[in-house]
């Protein structure tokens, strides 16, 4: 049976306007914040999902270090596959090269959305990296991937169900609180997306078309098991579907599910959608169905009017975002919005207004980005055929950190950062931190729903209740360190809020209480020196193995909490039974992950020497 090894590209990586790219939240999502600036670590969960799913014997190796790579290398795999993000080409080029040097033998897959990419001679590609790499791959992956690697593996059948009990956690803590990560899972329901804006990349990719992955009794099932693994009352799930509302039965069989098992009723799950996918809900009604959150991109409130542009269907027949975003947050349900700079509509007049019509909407979380044209896409097409991309636009500018290789059409080299910096301060200084925003929504939520006829949405009430009052200590201390007179005041009315729908904190509370306030506090003066230095991003290589036989391997991995139940097994078995309707953990221990990681210091003085040199 062949081994199989499945890798990302070798770190360290670049920083992204001076954030850790590989940090959703201090990156993107919640960029600009002081005292509160929220950390994220998301782990490579495509890997994993195809470790979980092949027979063969596997491992995971998530942001090697170059040496940890080419030690890797000297264990004999038969297949490599990597999964290629495109402003990691250059080092994905020389990955391949090392494994065509140190072994010869192992068949190459590539597979990821920058596999997009390869497809393009971009102009800024000089060495044609793209073309070198197509032609020293034996495998390219253009499909969803667990099925596409059974097919490379011989591990028939290949349609069988996709099972997603072993997969690692999104990791997110407070400033100063590294060590209390809360672990999210993550489900994949299906990839692909219908709504074909021009600019959209992982929807050009699937051709438009939707891909289900995972049936609504499934996903339920993954949540129970999830939320038993980690022994919590309540849980937030992450779902990745680029628009689940477009499927409402499918909305709403999940619904009926989580509320028919009173286990799960903790469960809250997170999702994308569109305005127009979502027009067939209103916010009770997607709180009856689990609903938490859903991303809703924006990108501008100016295609509304003059500047209507064709690719936004989306917004078709739906509420207006102000409109959209007002009821979920009185439903208590959390809102990430996400913006586009740079449209040709975009002027240095009418700019500033989109981004404060942004603001307006007070999303908890957000990402704000420049317009970026993507191999594959619509918008890369035009871009190419007026002739809109610079010589030195390349694999590097796929990210939301660039401004500097197309031709904007009201904007200059550099113009747009301007423009970004401007709407980030406003998120600082008039919303605040997300904290605020998470209090403020979850007090509305449960003044909505609290006497509601529903036990079920009462339930949901309470939940939201508590998870306010727990926000209150860190929205007292953003009070005391607010970056503005609006957050003050801001602060001042979830205080308010506070008074009048919670009883006072006990005493214990209160001394948590005191304990969070002054861990704010000391963040709000100085760096966390539990935080990694703003140079160079290294999250720190893991080892993962699935299915490896009657001996458990003893490696080293740095970064993240091993499983407990992974560290006692001991056989690994090669059999797994598939029920499509109700899909349920094998009663064997032994196919599970199996993490390692050292506790020893002189890994985090490797780590530190790493970041300060470059890749080679």
């Amino acid at each position: 049976m062949k081994k199989v090894l499945l890798t990302n590209p070798c770190a360290p990586y670049d920083l992204g306007w001076g954030e850790d790219m590989m940090d959703l939240l201090a990156s993107r999502l919640a960029r600009g914040h002081d005292i509160a600036n929220l950390k994220s670590h998301l782990p490579a969960w495509g890997l994993y999902l195809i470790a979980e799913n092949i027979r063969n014997p596997a491992t995971v190796l998530e942001h090697p270090g170059w040496e940890d790579f080419l030690k890797e290398l000297q264990n004999g795999y038969d297949v490599i596959g990597i999964q290629l993000k495109t402003i990691n080409l250059e080092r994905t080029v020389r990955m391949v090269e090392a494994i065509k040097k140190y072994s010869p033998k192992s068949e190459i897959v590539i597979g990821g959305y920058g596999v997009s990419a390869l497809d393009a001679k971009l102009p800024g590609d000089v060495n044609d990296y793209a073309g070198w790499l197509k032609q020293n791959s034996d495998h390219l992956c253009h499909e969803e991937g667990v099925k596409f690697m059974r097919r490379v593996l011989g591990d028939a059948p290949f349609d069988r169900p996709i099972t997603q009990f072993h997969m690692p956690y999104a990791r997110f803590h407070l400033p100063g609180m590294r060590h209390f990560d809360l672990n999210i899972p993550a489900i994949l329901v299906s990839l692909g997306c219908p709504n074909a804006c021009d600019f959209c990349n992982t929807s050009a990719f699937f051709k438009h078309k939707k891909i289900y992955v995972a049936e609504p009794a499934e996903v339920i099932s993954f949540m129970r098991h999830h939320k038993r693994k980690l022994g919590v009352d309540t849980l937030n799930v992450i779902l990745f579907d680029e628009d689940i509302f477009l499927n409402t039965e499918y909305v709403r069989e999940l619904g009926r599910l989580l509320r028919a098992d009173r286990e799960l009723w903790g469960v809250r799950w997170i999702s994308f959608g569109s305005a127009k996918a979502l027009a067939p809900f209103s916010g009770e009604e997607l709180r009856e169905c689990g609903v938490g959150g859903i991303w809703i991109g924006v990108e501008s409130g100016l295609v509304d009017g003059d500047c209507g542009k064709e690719g936004f269907a989306k917004r078709d027949g739906g509420k207006s975002p102000p409109e959209l975003f007002d009821d979920l947050h009185r439903h208590g349900i959390e809102t990430i919005g996400s913006m586009i700079l740079g449209f040709d509509f975009h002027t240095p007049e009418n700019i500033e207004k989109d981004i404060d019509y942004f603001i307006d909407l007070k999303p908890m979380f957000y990402q704000v980005g420049p317009l970026t044209p993507c191999p594959g896409t619509k918008l890369y097409e035009e871009f190419t055929r007026d002739g809109r991309l610079k010589s030195n636009y390349s694999y590097q500018h796929f990210h939301l950190w660039k401004d500097d290789g197309i031709d904007y059409k009201h904007f200059g080299e550099g113009g747009i950062k301007r423009w970004f910096d401007l709407a980030h301060e406003k998120l600082r200084t008039v919303n605040g931190p997300p904290t605020l925003q998470f209090a403020e929504l979850n007090f509305r939520g449960y003044e909505t729903l609290r006497s509601h006829a529903s036990e079920y949405l009462r339930f949901q009430a309470e939940q939201s209740r508590q998870l306010a009052a727990g926000a209150m200590p860190l929205v007292r201390a953003i009070g005391k360190n607010a970056p503005s007179p609006a957050v003050k005041a801001r602060v001042r009315e979830l205080e308010s809020m506070a008074d009048r729908l919670i009883e006072p904190p006990t005493l214990a509370l209160r001394a948590v209480g005191k304990v969070v306030e002054l861990v704010a506090a000391r963040q709000a003066q100085a760096h966390d020196r539990l935080e990694r230095p703003p140079v160079v991003s290294d999250p720190g290589a893991r080892w993962s193995y699935y299915n490896q036989g009657s001996a458990a391997p003893k490696r080293r991995g740095a970064f993240g909490p091993a499983d407990k139940q992974s560290r006692a097994a001991g056989g690994l078995s090669t059999s797994w039974p598939f029920a499509r309707k109700r899909v349920e953990p094998p009663v064997d221990p032994g196919r599970v992950r199996v993490e390692h990681e050292d506790d020893d210091p002189r890994v985090e003085e490797e780590r530190a020497r790493r970041r300060l040199a470059v890749v080679g």
